[in-house]
């Protein structure tokens, strides 16, 4: 009897940790996905404490130049990596050699045993004199363009579609977003006045938004970590509360002076060393 006590106790406790342990879901791509001005901070956000983001993008990033950090990510063993890079392979390789380091980042995330998920580029906010996007060849004196971001969002839905890979339509579902709320809106989502690419909190938010729906018919079961709608709005209502109840404190310091040598409150009137003689300033 002591011995089936002791084996339930064991499963009881190996189901609590397999249920403590969190799920890990990687994120890697270029700019748009960083922390600095990219949508991966408002996606983290959106999860329960069941999963871990872990943010793994970088400013300015390929394919190729993040393959280092791919080796990191991977050694965390995620259960997920969502890939998103475009922006900045098209101005270094073709959509051939695109396709090929997409192929080599999706067999090392499986080795892992991890679950890859290929996200196409985000557009950029660029439109016609239609006010449409238009997803064109950027002009550069750096840099060849080799191809536009659609040419790079359908090689990545091909790479998907190859090696039987969920795969979100991020440029397809961002075009058609900002054709609908127009060129006025769509550049309240600017990181910085005349910035089409990269993204405020308001930006940030809206591609989550993009992308989450996105993930409810690619991987459903993603969404199952989700805040609730309560949780969600408890979370937003607190920060707010939080920004609110900071206080405005300008500290000054300054050094290599003495007590009687700042004269922003009073003024000396008299010159002896111990005078207790002072008149206040204003």
């Amino acid at each position: 009897m002591r011995m089936y006590s002791a084996i339930a106790l064991l499963m009881s406790i190996s189901v609590c940790n397999a249920q403590e342990k969190a799920v890990i879901v990687g994120l890697i791509g270029d700019s748009t996905v960083a922390v600095q001005s990219g949508w991966g901070p408002a996606f983290a956000e959106r999860f329960n404490r069941d999963v871990k983001i872990v943010n793994f993008a970088k400013n300015g990033a390929t394919l190729e130049a993040l393959s280092k950090e791919l080796d990191a990510l991977v050694k965390l063993k995620p259960d997920y990596v969502l890939i998103q890079f475009g922006h900045n392979d098209q101005k270094r390789y073709d959509t051939t050699v695109y396709s090929d380091h997409l192929k080599s980042y999706v067999e090392r995330i499986r080795k892992s045993g991890g679950k890859a998920v290929i996200v196409s580029s985000v557009t950029r906010r660029s439109f016609d004199a239609h006010g449409k996007i238009v997803s064109n060849l950027v002009k550069n004196e750096e840099y060849s363009y080799k191809g536009t971001l659609t040419d790079y969002a359908n090689a990545a839905e091909a790479v998907a579609r190859e090696l039987n890979l969920p795969f979100i339509d991020l440029h397809g579902a961002s075009i058609a977003h900002h054709n609908k709320i127009g060129r006025e809106e769509s550049m309240s989502y600017n990181f910085k006045e005349g910035d089409k690419t990269h993204f405020n909190r308001k930006g940030a938010e809206a591609i989550t938004n993009l992308i989450l729906k996105e993930i409810e018919n690619a991987v459903p079961e993603i969404s199952t970590w989700l805040k609730s709608e309560q949780e969600l709005a408890a979370a937003r209502s607190r920060a707010a509360f939080d920004d609110a109840a900071l206080p405005n404190i300008i500290l000054m310091m300054s050094d290599d002076h003495g007590w009687e040598e700042t004269g922003y409150n009073v003024i000396r009137t008299s010159r002896p060393r111990f005078s207790t003689r002072w008149r206040a300033v204003g």
